[in-house]
């Protein structure tokens, strides 16, 4: 055992055991329990809290490729200490094959906070795993899936918070919404917001939405930094009027719910006819339940007078305050408008909607 990694030190979430028990008491198995192993945790007595996952075999595998992609996308996030991570990871991914009994498969080029494989169970089943060094985020994330009882949400099969990694079933056929291009209908919206919102359990050891928002906005600032010719198209003063605006709306009481935090179209998936829109990779707070939303109403729309038009319609598809929710799309606007110049489009027309949305923050 001396010859395992030792785990990235990013931090460790506040996770009570409350919490922790909640991953294995959702459906699945005979007994409607979420099968869940998570390594190093015990309750009062010292009895472990999850079942161990067990499979008739083990099964055998190999270390796939990490792709440059990856790399890329993790180093923006993490910075360059996270090359020791990327050269400790062959140790972990052959620690938790070999425990849990799975067969690595291929990297999945995805995800700006994990890398991400495919991988099969023993008994055949398809799953994903996913490996970060953001452990905090992997194990908040790993709670949340096992506290929304819904067919909306991917299971948990198995997580260790040490070596941040998670194992879950793979959807099918799991087409992302950014992939797929189609936008979802009004009452699909609504039915995997009334999933989400009306079963988590919006425990107090999640990160409030105040401290959601706070992170986002400094994290999408960095972009001024690698870009600066970004001000001249989005003035600072613009994006931090925009800061203030969503600073306020998390601030604002109200019936606070259990957020998914990212709910962005690569991160919904098709789950076929019988579990409809599916969420992963949350990042889970709690809050506003119109924060959820901003992401979807601001995709692939190029006029002001539709996105308008589509907060009315969802809005009133999921039982929320339209005035509300296009609020917190003005006070977003500005992020958005930047990510996608930064991308290299500056004079699209979605862009230039944005722009005008994000102008509305002064005002509001």
């Amino acid at each position: 055992m001396s010859s395992l990694p030792k785990p990235y030190r990013i931090g460790r979430p506040p996770v009570t055991a409350i919490v922790r028990r909640q991953i294995a008491t959702v459906r699945g198995g005979e007994q409607n329990v979420r099968r869940c192993h998570l390594r190093g945790l015990s309750g009062k007595n010292g009895e472990e809290i999850a079942p161990r996952v067990r499979y008739g075999r083990r099964v055998a595998s190999r270390i796939p490729d990490i792709d440059a992609g990856a790399r890329q996308r993790l180093a923006a996030r993490f910075g360059s200490d996270v090359e020791r991570w990327f050269a400790e990871l062959p140790g972990v991914l052959t620690a938790v094959a070999e425990r849990w009994g799975f067969a690595l498969g291929a990297a999945i080029p995805r995800g700006s906070v994990s890398a991400v494989f495919r991988a099969r169970l023993a008994d055949g089943r398809r799953a994903v795993l996913k490996v970060s060094p953001d452990r905090a985020r992997l194990a908040f994330e790993a709670t949340a899936l096992g506290a929304w009882p819904t067919p909306h949400t991917p299971d948990v099969v198995a997580l260790d918070e040490q070596l941040g990694a998670l194992l879950i079933e793979a959807i099918e056929p799991g087409t992302p919404l950014d992939v797929s291009g189609a936008y979802p209908t009004e009452e699909s919206v609504a039915t995997l917001l009334s999933a989400l919102h009306g079963s988590g359990v919006p425990n107090p050891s999640y990160p409030t939405l105040g401290q959601r928002v706070a992170y986002l906005f400094d994290s999408s600032a960095k972009l001024y930094d690698r870009s600066p010719n970004l001000t001249t198209l989005i003035p600072r003063t613009l994006y931090e009027q925009g800061r203030r605006l969503a600073t306020r709306l998390a601030s604002d009481a109200g019936p606070v719910v259990l957020l998914h935090g990212d709910l962005t179209p690569p991160n919904l998936l098709d789950g076929g006819a019988a579990r409809g829109l599916v969420a992963i990779d949350p990042a889970p707070c709690l809050g506003d339940a119109a924060f959820d939303l901003v992401d979807l109403i601001l995709w692939q729309v190029d006029d002001l007078d539709a996105i308008h038009e589509r907060t009315r319609r969802i809005a009133a598809a999921a039982g929320l305050d339209a005035e509300r929710l296009l609020g917190w799309c003005i006070a977003f606007a500005s992020m958005i408008a930047m990510e996608l110049a930064s991308q290299g489009d500056a004079h699209n027309r979605r862009l230039q909607a944005l722009l005008h949305l994000a102008s509305q923050a002064y005002t509001a």
